[in-house]
């Protein structure tokens, strides 16, 4: 731990917020209206169709040789939409980014969606963009992955883990990202209870009983196998990490073992523990402060800043009226 830094956010952005920078600032209120985003189908398994939507700057220049930031959703691999994410995608586009988010499949108790098939479906998406950088006006070697929950258990697998192709892949294309942006990932199905999402069948009951909650040797073997805490090394895309300390959903101990083992394999990894935030708080609608999800993006804008990914410094604040009162709030 003594390597990790713990850093207060959300006091640091209240204090410098108005002294951001000379850039036109833009607010989250704005953000949630639009405009469109464009929609790409980039596969289609067994009628079920994998899914781009990108949106680019407005500049009345080219849009050539851009970053692009990847967002994918969360919801436990079985749920979720990728509309979460619209917001975000069009901000890192007003800073000059190409924004994407990832509509992937889900995992389906009857198994034919698992976990790696989510993976694999990312991976796909990200090859999609690499592929066709040179139209979507994107340099392929300035790919970002951000995700949320489950979202950034994808995100940070797509870094870490090999393997867990789409067949009709093109495998010369590399899938890896060039930086990962991770909130509140999990990194360690084993000694989660998600691990029932490696499990499936029973073990997805709404009441399972405890022995369908069992993995066989198979299942725990895959379960490691997908955890990108087992599958770090050197030479991984940098990569900021952020978890709540009263996160009960994924336990912030996760996130401190997966920076801890990035950093002891000699990669660029930050840690950034956020005091009484609970799970999800980069998400939109939700349960988290408006305010607190401004910090958690400015958060990342700063960190691509830093990576050379982006230019100047963050342009998003709070909406003057606050965007939604947060689920379980008091009015």
């Amino acid at each position: 731990m003594n390597r990790i830094k713990t850093l207060l956010i959300i006091s640091a952005f209240l204090l410098c917020i108005n002294s951001s920078s000379k850039n036109p600032v833009i607010s989250l209120d704005s953000l949630l209206r639009g405009p469109a985003m464009t929609e790409i189908v980039i596969k289609k398994v067994n009628n079920e169709e994998v899914k781009l939507f990108y949106i680019k700057p407005t500049e009345n220049k080219p849009i050539k040789n851009r970053t692009a930031v990847v967002w994918i959703h969360g919801g436990g691999w079985t749920g979720g939409i990728t509309e979460t994410f619209f917001p975000h995608a069009r901000y890192f586009a007003s800073r000059g980014a190409v924004g994407f988010c990832i509509h992937y499949r889900l995992v389906k108790a009857d198994g034919s969606v698992t976990v790696a098939d989510c993976l694999a479906d990312c991976k796909s998406a990200i090859r999609y963009i690499r592929e066709h950088a040179e139209e979507l006006g994107i340099d392929p070697d300035k790919i970002i992955v951000a995700g949320d929950s489950a979202g950034g258990h994808l995100a940070s697998c797509l870094g870490t883990i090999d393997g867990f192709d789409y067949p009709t892949d093109n495998l010369k294309i590399s899938a890896v990202p060039n930086a990962m942006v991770l909130y509140n990932p999990l990194s360690d199905f084993t000694t989660s209870p998600f691990i029932n999402r490696i499990i499936g069948g029973a073990a997805l009951d709404k009441k399972p009983t405890p022995e369908s909650q069992i993995p066989s040797a198979e299942q725990l073997e895959l379960a490691r196998k997908l955890s990108p805490f087992y599958n770090v090394h050197k030479n991984q895309p940098p990569t900021l990490v952020l978890h709540g300390t009263d996160d009960t959903v994924i336990l912030p101990e996760q996130s401190v073992r997966f920076t801890e083992a990035m950093i002891n394999a000699g990669n660029n990894c930050k840690l950034i523990l956020l005091p009484n935030t609970k799970h999800a708080f980069v998400c939109v609608k939700w349960k988290t402060p408006e305010v607190e999800v401004v910090a958690a993006i400015r958060e990342a804008d700063r960190f691509l800043v830093k990576m050379g990914f982006l230019k100047a410094k963050p342009t998003l604040v709070p909406s003057k009226n606050p965007a939604w009162i947060p689920i379980g709030a008091t009015k």
